[in-house]
């Protein structure tokens, strides 16, 4: 039954057979043509109200829409005969006879001027129950002519109260509960509470309250609405909650308060959150809806995925990818959008509490940790300790899907995350033993042998085997730095995992490797590193992620930009104050000069971004507008930082500047994560020598110092980053996406470094 049908059957109506008599005995022939100028009202406002229900409401209930009369002619308003006003003793007398009692009211409507109540809304009850609601007007007792001092009240309205389905109820607790006893009775509300928090300024917000006890316990009951404007009172929605009551809150940014239902159940997040909507309905013209994940706000893949691990509990990572989304683009950012990011940054927040609380027992802290996703920490207190080990492993034989489902669809949209395919194949193993975990891990796609090594030795612990050395957690190897090749080593200032001779042969080649950022499988560290207390060297090959791969690619440039990349395997690792090395040992023999500082990374580290490249001219025809008369005086100033001359020709023209300027290449890409492409140049030595103008600009000869140079402006012609001018040297020789849910990086060479720059907001620069 829809929301309008609901509302239309569930009218106000006096159940006091008595009272409904003497209304009738008050109609007269007036009643039809009230019926009439009813009508006539509401099919000129395009409102379709059946005439049985005007009937209806009209004989049992006209109080109900007497607010009507000001929209109606003087000949078709309605008779309004009300009772006679009452003390609260005389209904409570009243109802005694219908063998009901009355409960205690609660203020709705107050007078500004004294802060008394102008209106009550009065429970109803039936053994023990909450039957009906009634809604008074307290009528000024100075006013009656008995002149009594007792407080009267005149009836307004009234509704009839059923609580909800035990089947609705007892839903959150269906997964912890042995058996599900539900049936479709209704269970009784035996409290009437208003909200004590700030709700919305339109009408008055109530709930009734109850609560099952069988089992575990949980409150129920249904949200209450009044409308003073109409004299309307309305069974909003039920609802249920193990944990807390119902509570208003900013949930969402803008707009008025929501409501929000909390019904976690054994860690698992869930809310339930409406949001206060126009209603199609003249007597109580808003409706509560709800906020949700099922469908996406935005047509993008992305989005799409985001949605879907957040709907399989991954509230966290998901909350982060639509927060990048978000940035990256922020113009077609909408409203429902909004509400959907609120909404899992609500179950974000709740997961990532608990997942920093201490817990006594391991399996809780585990599975609070896989919850929030972090898949690394909570292998650690997987081989925290045998008696973990085994407590985990019960919680794995036990899952009822919900880790399984959160694995499945952390590897549907990412594959290559080891520590995620280590806790699918203990899920398997657990359940159906290693040779089947094992069968599982290799039909997953970019499963390396490293990971089928690295998880055989977690499988093992399940079946009690704890003789290896401790495995540690397996976040991907992602680092940089600068390698140089070495014909000496001194083995006591090395940490090994393996120990075996560090010893150059003649078929090898050593590298010292230098560290300037890894990634310690949570953030981005950046050199120069904090000097800690002494670690083992399987403790930095955890930090490091070198158990899952120790390979590195060392990459040089040979003349003509072309790379070569050698491959080395990393044998031990040493922390000198605050700089970290590495050292590597490739089986083949190296052509690079053996000064030189080649870049070092990892096959994880990042992927390279290769924008589409344009010319400078071609920026005038692309479709999202680019301001090129504000970007070219300012290039041509940058360009003249290059000039030997002391004396600078002044501006030319932009037509001239864009004939001499406009075959540049230009890359457009979005740096800074506000979902705008910012427009990137570099330029070559030879470029920068062969700009000149005739009659303004002059040759700019190369010198011995001369490189590529980038500059990196906004569409609207705001420089971000320059490299004319710079005493440093740095130059950007790539894009990098760190795949950190974060904007894409400059890899900028430094001299003999190379270090990560990304653009900073709140200080308007890259660093």
């Amino acid at each position: 039954m829809s929301e309008h049908e609901h509302k239309s059957t569930h009218t106000t109506q006096i159940s006091d057979a008595s009272f409904s008599q003497r209304q009738l005995s008050h109609q007269g022939k007036k009643d039809w043509m009230a019926i009439l100028g009813l009508a006539l009202l509401l099919s000129a406002t395009g409102l379709v109200v059946s005439g049985a229900w005007l009937s209806y409401s009209l004989f049992f209930n006209p109080s109900a829409i007497a607010s009507l009369n000001q929209f109606l002619p003087q000949w078709a308003q309605v008779p309004l005969n009300q009772e006679p006003a009452q003390t609260l003793t005389q209904i409570a007398a009243e109802l005694s006879q219908q063998g009901k009692i009355a409960g205690e009211p609660l203020p709705l409507e107050v007078n500004p001027a004294n802060s008394q109540p102008t209106s009550v809304i009065l429970p109803v009850r039936s053994q023990n129950q909450i039957v009906e609601l009634r809604v008074y007007h307290i009528v000024d007792a100075g006013n009656l002519l008995n002149r009594s001092s007792e407080i009267h009240y005149q009836f307004i309205t009234q509704t009839d109260v059923t609580g909800p389905e035990e089947s609705f109820v007892v839903a959150p607790l269906i997964d912890s509960e042995t058996a599900d006893t539900s049936s479709n009775r209704p269970l009784p509300v035996t409290e009437l509470r208003r909200f004590d928090n700030t709700t919305p300024t339109q009408g008055i917000w109530l709930y009734l309250w109850g609560q099952r006890q069988r089992g575990q316990a949980i409150a129920y009951g249904r949200i209450i609405h009044y409308n003073p404007d109409r004299s309307y009172l309305s069974l909003m929605l039920p609802w249920t909650s193990p944990t807390s009551l119902p509570q208003w809150q900013q949930a969402i940014a803008g707009g008025s308060p929501e409501l929000v239902i909390d019904q976690t159940v054994d860690l698992e997040p869930r809310l339930q959150v409406y949001q206060v909507k126009p209603a199609n309905f003249i007597f109580d013209p808003l409706q509560l809806e709800p906020v949700s994940i099922a469908e996406p706000a935005l047509d993008s893949p992305d989005y799409q995925n985001a949605l879907l691990i957040a709907r399989s509990g991954l509230w966290t990572p998901a909350e982060k990818w639509l927060q990048f989304i978000k940035q990256r683009q922020h113009q077609a950012w909408s409203s429902a959008a909004q509400a959907q990011l609120d909404f899992i940054r609500l179950h974000a927040e709740k997961s990532h509490q608990q997942a920093n609380q201490i817990w006594a027992s391991p399996s809780q802290q585990a599975l609070t940790l896989l919850i929030d996703g972090r898949w690394g920490e909570a292998l650690k207190v997987f081989q925290a300790s045998p008696t973990n080990t085994q407590e985990i492993a019960t919680l794995l034989e036990t899952d009822n899907g919900r880790l399984g489902n959160r694995v499945e669809v952390a590897l549907r949209v990412n594959p290559k995350r080891s520590e995620v395919k280590a806790w699918g194949a203990l899920l398997k193993g657990a359940k159906e033993g290693r040779k089947s975990a094992i069968a599982w891990l290799k039909q997953q796609p970019q499963t390396t042998s490293t990971d089928i090594v690295y998880i055989q030795k977690l499988l093992k612990r399940l079946e009690g085997d704890f003789s290896s050395h401790k495995v540690a957690t397996s976040h991907s190897s992602r680092f940089v730095g600068t390698a140089q090749q070495i014909t000496q080593i001194n083995p006591t200032q090395w940490l090994q995992i393996e120990q075996t001779p560090l010893e150059i042969t003649q078929q090898q080649t050593w590298y010292q490797i230098q560290l300037t950022a890894y990634h310690d499988g949570n953030n981005w560290q950046q050199a120069p590193f904090k000097a800690t207390v002494p670690q083992t060297a399987a403790q930095y090959w955890q930090q490091l992620g070198l158990d899952s791969d120790a390979e590195v690619q060392i990459v040089s440039w040979l003349p003509g930009g072309y790379q070569q990349i050698d491959l080395a395997i990393v044998k031990a690792v040493q922390l000198q104050g605050s700089t970290l090395k590495l050292l590597a040992v490739s089986e083949a023999f190296s052509s690079v000069d053996s000064a030189s500082r080649p870049l070092v990374l990892t096959k994880a580290t990042l992927q390279w971004l290769q924008p589409e490249t344009i010319t400078l001219s071609n920026l005038t025809q692309q479709l999202q507008p680019v301001e090129v008369t504000e970007i070219l005086p300012r290039l041509w100033q940058e360009l003249q930082l290059c000039n030997p001359n002391s004396q600078k020709p002044p501006v030319p023209n932009v037509e001239k500047m864009l004939q001499q300027l406009g075959e540049l290449p230009v890359q457009l890409i979005d740096l800074t994560g506000d979902g705008t492409a910012e427009v990137m140049m570099t330029i070559p030595p030879q470029e920068i020598a062969a700009i000149y103008n005739s009659d303004s600009i002059e040759l700019l000869p190369l010198d011995d110092n001369s490189r590529s140079r980038t500059l990196i402006f906004t569409h609207t012609g705001r420089l971000l980053y320059s490299e004319f001018g710079d005493a440093t040297g740095q130059v950007v020789i790539a894009i990098a996406d760190l795949e950190d849910e974060q904007p894409p990086a400059l890899l900028v060479s430094s001299g003999k470094n190379y270090i990560f720059k990304r653009w900073f907001s709140q200080h308007q620069h890259f660093n």
